[in-house]
């Protein structure tokens, strides 16, 4: 499934990023729960921490949330509604 610029997975669920910055990017293709559930678990364990610290503009992450089915994904992609949907 393709969502404006993102390709969604198999596994129909994203994650959202929120940085200290204010800037937010988005997780979005994972092949299945354990794929999903592995990424999710170490981006929390990212939160509070420096991240892209290879790349020239490192961001301190401050929030992650899972935004799951197809109709949500499209709102939050199409629309940045930035809702909080569901926070784990």
């Amino acid at each position: 499934m393709k969502v404006g610029k993102y390709q969604i997975g198999r596994f129909h669920a994203i994650i959202r990023k929120e940085y200290a910055d204010g800037s937010v990017d988005y997780e979005t293709s994972f092949t299945d729960i354990e794929d999903f559930n592995e990424s999710y678990y170490c981006i929390l364990k990212c939160i509070g921490k420096d991240v892209g610290i290879a790349t020239d503009n490192p961001k301190v992450l401050t929030y992650a949330c899972v935004i799951r089915g197809k109709e949500e994904i499209e709102k939050e992609l199409l629309h940045g509604n930035g809702k909080q949907l569901e926070y784990i």
